[in-house]
């Protein structure tokens, strides 16, 4: 609460860090002791501090506030770093080791002789510290790049969090361009949203206004429209209508003039960062592209369009005895429309495949792997994620990897394999094809051979890709493509609710609970009272109920699973909550200082090409110390950096789309009315066809029955359908 006396005190502080409590670099969180210039004793600060050392010269300014157990203490909103002004805060700032070259004996000689002018001299006059005992010419020299080196860091983090950028961005930013930071944030402080991680476009925005850009600036202007479009392309878009841009980037920039816009964007184009397309329809319905999601989409079709309209050489009749002696080798009996699919494959350049969980994928690329190997064409198989391409290698008994492995990627260079360097394979075949975007889907063509053949496949009616782009639902609706619609259920697959209950929810059907007592079900609905209540129950099944029933580790084969990380109900709750519950440790320090423990279940959030460890791989924390974290990948252990590991979330919870293209033994699926924004058909059947032994729906009627009507997620922008309709047939 408050601190009822804070009129005692001004909100601003000046003085020096007497001592680091606590410090997490990656949030930013810090706890200090703190010497003010003004009052006697030391002060308890918290807040965004990090990174921060003792000696250190801060101005501070926030509000003091008495904590129930940790007593009176400043909240700091913000703290720039200043030079000391008294003799003895000169001495303990030198002291703290920040200069290369001067101790704690050194920084009491170079005051006892410069006093209050120290800092000065070193700045002004360094050739004066020769007269100082224990300073000779290579000291010096040490002492000069130690000293400037610290004079720019320090220039450089006055200038940013003197300009409103908080402690850890600025250290991000002084990280990421050193020496030059002032001279490129005073060029075009916009680059700051694309190169470094954090800053967002709004905090770039008000850091160039408080630097002098006006508010009608076309420098402004144009960040605000590549902004609205990359923010576009975020949410999917491949382009934006122009009156849809000219609308999202007046409300961004808080503009009264969207004719300005016009000028701007004819800029744009003519330096080669747009391409406006215009249709017939009027000049609003005008599309403006990034050019570089222009050419992907552009290149995407060409290609495909190629494939579509390219024979094969392979003798029907020799896929049809193929596709009789794998059957009988394999014992699987093929549905007529998988066997017609499978001929399709070696039939045509392209094929496209499509069906909800139990009409045969997997069975079907089964039976084309070893179709190929039969008629001598060499295979690659391939999944957008480490997981599935896994599955797919159990299923088929053939090497799979993912698409960015095959395509050789390094985050330095791209793509390894491309129209120069293509990939060895006559057969193409991926999975999961619904998470595949435009930039993947781009990269994947340009590395086919001539004469190669692509079989797509995937679930159309899951959840589309993270990225921009609809790739596999343009193709499906694009009736030039070849595809084909699996829709028989086998009588195995027949007898999982998970499987009939997916497929009623795909229809707009709500799904039929099963009675909790019936051990033999695989699915089972539970209304919750309200979100404390969810969680409560998320907890017992995951720790006692379905371990027992099910026989299930609840750290390895269980996972949570729910639309968003907000609210009482969302991920960043229930992992905090499964984390006590399933590996408790010792509370630290502050509330605010969530830790990693040893055993702790966490997810990879990006592509480490180098650690080969990847967007969405789950692991388990092995060891840790204050320096490293070693992960332990399904038997691989991969060591993390302390700063790096903001790589690593904990995974007992997540969400939807963080799951595609996994399945786990045990899925819980949390739908409450908080999550009322993301509550979409494709999300719920996404989330329940990711169980392949067990799905629990801890769901409120409403937000049940929301999700199943809300069958129209957002349309996304793109052309791929109409551009590949007129590359194949005009």
């Amino acid at each position: 609460m408050t601190d009822s006396g804070k009129d005692l005190f001004d909100g601003t502080l000046r003085g020096t860090v007497a001592r680091v409590v606590f410090e997490n670099r990656d949030s930013g969180w810090a706890v200090i002791h703190f010497e003010s210039d003004t009052r006697p004793g030391v002060d308890t600060v918290i807040g965004p501090l990090a990174p921060v050392f003792v000696g250190e010269f801060l101005e501070l300014e926030g509000d003091w506030e008495t904590d129930s157990r940790w007593g009176r203490q400043f909240r700091v909103r913000s703290a720039v770093p200043a030079e000391p002004t008294s003799i003895e805060g000169t001495r303990r700032y030198l002291a703290s080791g920040v200069v290369s070259g001067i101790g704690p004996e050194l920084a009491r000689r170079l005051v006892a002789r410069f006093g209050t002018d120290t800092l000065r001299t070193l700045d002004d006059e360094p050739e004066l510290l020769l007269q100082v005992r224990g300073i000779g010419a290579k000291r010096l020299a040490q002492i000069k790049e130690g000293w400037q080196a610290k004079s720019a860091e320090r220039q450089g983090r006055i200038f940013l969090q003197g300009h409103g950028l908080g402690a850890v961005l600025a250290q991000r930013v002084l990280r990421r361009w050193g020496d030059e930071t002032i001279t490129r944030v005073k060029r075009d402080p916009y680059s700051l949203v694309r190169e470094v991680a954090g800053v967002g476009f709004r905090t770039a925005d008000d850091l160039a206004q408080r630097i002098g850009i006006e508010a009608d600036a076309p420098q402004r202007l144009a960040a605000g429209v590549l902004h609205s479009l990359q923010v576009a392309a975020g949410a999917g878009h491949c382009f934006l209508p122009a009156a849809e841009l000219g609308a999202t980037v007046t409300k961004l920039l808080r503009i009264e003039d969207p004719d300005a816009l016009e000028e701007v964007v004819e800029d744009l184009v003519s330096r080669r960062r747009l391409v406006v397309e215009a249709p017939a329809e009027g000049r609003e319905a005008w599309r403006v592209w990034d050019r570089q999601l222009h050419a992907a989409e552009c290149r995407v079709s060409r290609r495909l369009g190629e494939l579509a309209t390219t024979p094969t050489p392979t003798a029907p009749e020799r896929v049809r005895r193929a596709l009789e002696v794998v059957a009988e080798r394999l014992h699987i009996t093929l549905a007529p429309e998988q066997s017609r699919a499978v001929e399709s494959a070696f039939a045509r350049s392209l094929l496209v495949v499509t069906g909800g969980p139990g009409t045969g994928k997997t069975t079907l690329i089964r039976a084309v792997v070893a179709c190929a190997e039969r008629l001598d064409l060499t295979v690659a198989l391939a999944a957008p994620t480490g997981r599935a391409a896994k599955r797919m290698e159990q299923a088929t008994d053939h090497e799979a990897r993912t698409l960015h492995r095959w395509l050789e990627y390094r985050f330095e260079t791209g793509f390894g394999r491309d129209e120069d360097n293509p990939l060895e394979a006559d057969l193409v075949v991926v999975d999961e094809m619904s998470m595949v975007d435009l930039n993947l889907m781009d990269a994947l063509v340009a590395a086919l051979k001539r004469g190669a053949r692509l079989l797509l496949v995937g679930d159309a009616d899951q959840l589309p890709p993270v990225g921009p782009g609809a790739v596999l639902r343009d193709l499906v609706r694009a009736e030039a493509v070849h595809a084909v619609r699996l829709q028989v259920i086998f009588r195995q697959a027949q007898a999982s609710q998970i499987v009939r209950n997916a497929h009623r929810i795909n229809s707009g059907e709500m799904p039929t609970s099963t009675p909790e007592g019936d051990e033999a079900s695989d699915f089972y609905l539970i209304e919750p009272e309200d979100a404390e209540h969810a969680v409560d129950l998320v907890t017992r099944l995951v720790k006692r109920r379905l371990p027992e029933r099910f026989g299930l580790d609840p750290r390895f084969d269980v996972q949570v699973l729910a639309p968003m990380h907000r609210g009482r109900g969302g991920v960043s709750a229930l992992n905090a909550t499964l984390q006590d519950a399933l590996n408790p440790g010792t509370a630290t320090a502050r509330p605010e200082a969530l830790e990693l423990r040893a055993g702790d279940r966490v997810m990879q959030l990006r592509n480490d090409y180098d650690k080969e460890v990847f967007n969405g791989d789950i692991g388990h924390v092995f060891a840790l110390d204050e320096e490293s974290v070693s992960v332990d990948f399904e038997g691989r252990l991969v060591g993390y950096r302390r700063e790096d590991s903001g790589d690593l979330a904990l995974a007992y919870a997540s969400t939807v789309h963080k799951s595609q293209g996994s399945e786990y033994p045990g899925v819980v699926v949390v739908l409450l009315p908080e999550h009322h924004i993301m509550l979409q058909r494709n999300l719920l059947y996404t989330a329940l066809t990711r169980a392949s032994k067990v799905a629990v729906l801890v769901a409120s009627h409403k937000a049940l029955g929301r999700a199943v009507r809300n069958a129209s997620p957002a349309a996304r922008n793109t052309s791929l359908a109409e551009r590949l309709s007129e590359e194949i047939e005009g």
